[in-house]
């Protein structure tokens, strides 16, 4: 198979072309700068903000499938930006594709503040940031282009690297470890980012046109133990919590929303037709392996 991953230079973009290549299939990667493209992958330049850019591009590399990862994601603050990548953008490529090619679009559960429910793929999203809406407006826009497409949902996504690596690990470093919002005691639904990129692949491979999952691992845990995990992995004290209000003053009100939030989520749908099942089945052995990962010491599955 050939496939064109778009946000491929990104933390899950390296992840699905890893796995992508594992499983032998040629791929392509849409990056801005040629060079930040994962090992492995042919790099293609472009942008999802030019349309015609977008179909001359399509056409030279000819896709069996594409899997659209590239996003503004949800600590932007500024929501012209994200509706101009998640919407325009997906806008743009799907116009781009030509007849057949099957699209994956990668959205997400964490829209809104559920109040701790167990979200399936047919409950109805709470939609309650720029981010969120954006999501659910680019499934929408893939489910009326006519193309054979699956949409892959995931929760919280940690691994190696990435905002896990940022938010979280580097702030429970600092004096202070200033990292939990609020009391922490809303629920998580957490997954591993090698598990989400085996979903997206698992979904190119064998999905049925118009199907979609959540992709989450077994164990919904509560925020504040998560962070709790992490700070334990890394041998340090516990961490502590800031006012809702004050963490909104500085990160702005959607990006805290999307912390704060409380859902658990089922990944039983993926399970029965597609036989996914997550390696990291709860954070409790995904955290102490990302951080040895991170830390370069030795343990983890």
């Amino acid at each position: 198979m050939q496939a064109l991953v778009t946000g491929a230079s990104g933390f899950l973009g390296h992840a699905v072309c890893a796995e992508l290549r594992s499983r032998g299939h040629d791929v392509s990667a849409l990056v801005r700068r040629p060079g930040s493209e994962p090992a492995g992958t042919s790099p293609v330049a472009g942008s999802l903000g030019d349309g015609e850019a977008l179909s001359q591009l399509l056409a030279t590399v000819r896709p069996d499938c594409v899997v659209h990862l590239a996003a503004e994601i949800a600590t932007q603050r500024d929501p012209r930006k994200i509706d101009e990548v998640n919407v325009e953008g997906t806008r743009r490529l799907l116009s781009a594709c030509t007849a057949g090619t099957k699209f994956v679009f990668v959205s997400t559960v964490v829209t809104g503040d559920a109040g701790g429910a167990v979200l399936d793929e047919s409950s109805e999203l709470p939609v309650q940031t720029a981010y969120g809406r954006s999501k659910q407006d680019g499934e929408r826009l893939v489910r009326d282009s006519g193309l054979p497409s699956v949409i892959i949902r995931p929760s919280h996504v940690y691994g190696p690297g990435g905002w896990y690596a940022e938010e979280i690990v580097k702030r429970l470093g600092q004096p202070g470890r200033l990292v939990v919002i609020g009391s922490g005691q809303n629920w998580w639904d957490v997954v591993r980012v090698e598990d989400v990129a085996n979903a997206c692949v698992e979904a190119a491979e064998r999905a049925p046109a118009g199907a979609l999952y959540h992709v989450v691992d077994d164990d919904p845990i509560r925020y504040y133990d998560f962070v709790a995990l992490t700070a334990q992995a890394l041998g340090v004290g516990k961490p502590r919590s800031v006012p809702v209000w004050l963490a909104q003053r500085v990160t702005g009100k959607d990006p805290v929303a999307a912390v704060i939030r409380s859902a658990r989520s089922s990944n039983a749908l993926i399970k029965r037709d597609l036989g996914w099942t997550p390696h990291y089945a709860s954070a409790r052995q995904g955290v102490p392996d990302a951080i040895a990962k991170l830390t370069g010491s030795a343990g983890g599955p």
